[in-house]
């Protein structure tokens, strides 16, 4: 009994000091740190927020984490020690959430994810008070899956239900946006025009593609959501939803590969950066590009700066 409660002892101890070391690097007397702060009733709907100890409220950096919205964790924030510094060292407080990840066969697919930080934006809102935030002054960013996220938030219409006095109420509109690695839509049959190479792919891989597709979509396969392809798709197309209204974005893809040979370049390839920033320049929205062509000119203007710079 005593070596078993010797071993819990122990792994407190250890899962205790991984929180302390990520958060280690911040000067615990200007910050109050809240970990694994419940949004809604699943395991995974938690976030961590890092406050600065200023009286008035702080505008709020979300992060949020990648993984194709199969894997990954929110302490992904806490290898980015330089942003999260530069947030506090500017008075702007800094989250980091967690989400559910999506099942291939529930017909939600990756709305589960969106749907999942929807609530913790508008979860964060509505307790604007406990945590000291300005919720007219909120952000989002992320990598890959995270960066998509933000686009979402950034370029969708508000989803607050008008009059709704519970969370349900709050905007899910954003200041503005960072997108490293991003996709450029979530219409992932719209990617055949936008990757360069990519009709060459399908015509070998089209049946894998789309049915993998289907699961991105919350369906076992392409013929299974047949009747329903179209619309859901298009209800995920980020590029749609862009108009003159929008927020500021920050777009970085540096992969310099260009034909898509694997999922990463397929996912992660500077078209997708490229194409939203065109379609963000048509209806004149501000943005930055950074590709592999002005990479290292993202350093003199790194993404934290961005986000700080639109949040005041």
């Amino acid at each position: 009994m005593k070596r078993v409660f010797l071993t819990v002892i122990i792994l407190l101890g250890f899962v205790t000091g991984i929180q302390a070391q990520d958060t280690g690097f911040l000067n615990k007397e200007n910050v109050t740190i809240l970990l694994n702060e419940k949004y809604g009733e699943y395991e995974r709907n938690v976030f961590d927020i890092i406050v600065p100890k200023e009286k008035s409220p702080h505008g709020l950096v979300m992060f949020i984490h990648g993984g194709g919205f199969r894997h990954g964790d929110k302490q992904d924030l806490y290898t980015r020690k330089e942003d999260v510094q530069y947030f506090i060292d500017h008075n702007v407080a800094v989250a980091t959430t967690n989400y559910r990840f999506f099942n291939s066969n529930d017909s939600l697919g990756v709305k589960l994810c969106l749907n999942d930080i929807q609530r913790a934006i508008q979860y964060i809102r509505f307790n604007a008070r406990k945590y000291n935030i300005d919720k007219s002054e909120i952000a989002c960013y992320g990598i890959s899956a995270g960066a998509g996220s933000s686009l979402y938030f950034a370029f969708h219409d508000d989803m607050a239900i008008p009059g709704d006095t519970t969370l349900l109420g709050e905007s899910t509109r954003i200041k503005c946006a960072g997108a490293i690695s991003t996709q450029s839509t979530y219409n992932l049959f719209r990617w055949e025009q936008i990757i360069p190479g990519m009709q060459l792919v399908l015509a070998l891989k089209r049946k894998t593609f789309y049915n993998a597709a289907a699961n991105f979509y919350g369906y076992p396969s392409c013929n299974s959501m047949k009747n329903q392809r179209k619309a859901i798709a298009e209800s995920l197309d980020l590029l749609d939803m862009i108009d003159h209204q929008d927020s500021p974005v920050y777009l970085m893809n540096l992969l310099k590969a260009q034909f898509p040979v694997d999922n990463n370049i397929i996912q992660h390839h500077k078209k997708h950066a490229v194409v939203l920033s065109e379609k963000l320049n048509k209806h004149g929205v501000k943005n930055y590009l950074f590709t592999e062509q002005n990479a290292g000119k993202d350093m003199e203007y790194p993404v934290r700066q961005f986000l700080v710079d639109n949040l005041k």
